[in-house]
């Protein structure tokens, strides 16, 4: 789970953007929810506390007094609370359920589960999330350099990286493992600027669908205005969103289709959002692409439609169907040939197709380099001369940009056993180059066992 980070926003503008994008509703009716919905979420709530005081409730639904207000009224007039005591304020009671609010809230969790902050509406939601879309054109040459700066990556590839990120499309990274390709997408991520709101959950109808999701959504709670003074977000917005970084979600060879649809948690009672619901804003990295227990074909018939039409259609359950705006930069990486997942006509749909591959001897001493001092060990040429002029010409392997720590660990791992810790020589290297590849049966040692 991601703690809570202050970050560095543009000036306090940035919050009164946010308020005006999502104001905080003044009414029940302002806020899009039936009584009878913020009823059961105020019934669930004492449920799980035992006690609590209306400041209490307010703060905790994400919603104000004045709004809170039929709620409260409604659940005395029916006897479902008792009065305990008063709050820090005159008007600021403190509740607990009777035994027949216990009977209610326990009606009302067993049809729902969720406990929380209340939701937004369906259209709310839209309209938040379409208005704080991924802007188009918004990633220059030197912020995809600020980016990728401390990446060993050429000017060539690192542009047309950036290019791909400022084009909204889908970008499809494809090349041998131990490329970078996984490294390089979840980096792509922080070319995007500002923040957005995500909504604790949405309401369709009767139905609450869980969409913040603290493994992905990494929330703020300040922000610095143009004199580095740092301002509280407080309730400067709606209270039932977050303001969270861009979303970075990232899913591999567990990808399931129902992963892309509403999920049901029979144990909790709850609806939680798709991936790609929660990563609107961002980015969604659908990593080892081929390694999925289906045909990916099934994914690709799914994506197309998404970033064709920036929509997506979902159910929670049978009775509930629904649109939501779909629109995060979506990347593909595969350590499989396009051509062998997809004909032509997919991949020309699908973006940009950027290859990676071996890195040069230039770049590959770099990495080198940066690995030796982030091992602490002394870097010596030599060393790395024998391996490029050695060891890869010798075995014909490529050199890949996951090699040098590699090796090098594992060399210092030998020179550890031997006493020599803190440093390596070219037997290590040979030691170690020896255990880290699988070799072929009669380059075999002699003593190896058969």
């Amino acid at each position: 789970m991601h703690a809570v980070q202050p970050i560095t926003s543009a000036s306090s503008s940035a919050l009164q953007r946010l308020s005006g994008l999502a104001p905080r509703p003044a009414t029940l009716e302002a806020s899009g929810l039936s009584v009878e919905l913020v009823t059961s979420l105020v019934l669930k709530h004492l449920w799980s506390a035992g006690a609590l005081t209306t400041s209490t409730l307010a703060d905790r639904l994400g919603l104000t007094g004045a709004v809170l207000e039929p709620a409260v009224q409604f659940v005395r007039r029916e006897a479902l609370v008792q009065l305990q005591s008063r709050g820090a304020g005159e008007n600021d009671l403190r509740f607990a359920l009777t035994e027949r609010g216990r009977q209610a809230a326990h009606e009302a969790l067993e049809k729902c589960g969720y406990v929380g902050p209340a939701p937004v509406p369906l259209a709310t939601y839209a309209r938040v999330t379409r208005a704080q879309a991924v802007p188009r054109r918004s990633v220059s040459r030197e912020r995809a350099a600020r980016c990728f700066g401390d990446v060993v990556m050429s000017p060539e590839l690192r542009d047309r990286l950036g290019v791909a990120m400022t084009s909204g499309k889908a970008i499809f990274l494809y090349g041998p493992p131990g490329t970078g390709k996984t490294y390089i997408a979840t980096r792509l991520n922080e070319t995007l600027s500002g923040e957005v709101l995500i909504p604790h959950a949405i309401a369709v109808n009767d139905k609450i669908v869980r969409v913040l999701d603290r493994s992905v959504h990494e929330c703020v709670d300040r922000v610095e205005d143009h004199a580095g003074h740092r301002l509280l977000i407080a309730q400067g917005f709606d209270a039932r969103f977050a303001l969270c970084k861009r979303p970075l979600v990232i899913i591999g060879g567990e990808l399931t289709l129902e992963m892309l649809d509403v999920r049901h948690d029979p144990s909790t009672v709850e609806y939680h959002a798709p991936l790609q619901m929660k990563a609107n804003g961002g980015v969604l990295v659908i990593d080892d692409l081929g390694r999925q227990s289906f045909l990916v074909q099934r994914i690709f018939d799914r994506s197309i439609v998404l970033l064709e039409h920036q929509v997506d259609h979902l159910a929670a359950g049978s009775d509930t169907v629904f649109e939501t705006p779909c629109d995060p930069i979506v990347i593909f990486s595969t350590n499989l040939e396009p051509a062998d997942l997809a004909d032509e006509a997919i991949l020309r749909r699908l973006g940009y197709k950027i290859k990676l591959g071996p890195m040069p001897a230039p770049l590959y001493a770099q990495i080198w380099e940066r690995a030796c001092a982030a091992m602490n060990v002394g870097f010596e040429r030599r060393v790395l001369d024998y391996a490029l002029t050695h060891l890869y010409p010798q075995s014909g392997r490529p050199t890949l940009a996951c090699h040098p720590r590699d090796l090098i660990w594992m060399a210092l791992d030998k020179a550890t056993y031997d006493d020599r810790p803190a440093s390596f020589d070219i037997e290590d290297l040979r030691w170690a180059w020896t255990n880290y590849f699988l070799a072929d049966d009669d380059a075999a040692p002699a003593n190896a066992t058969r």
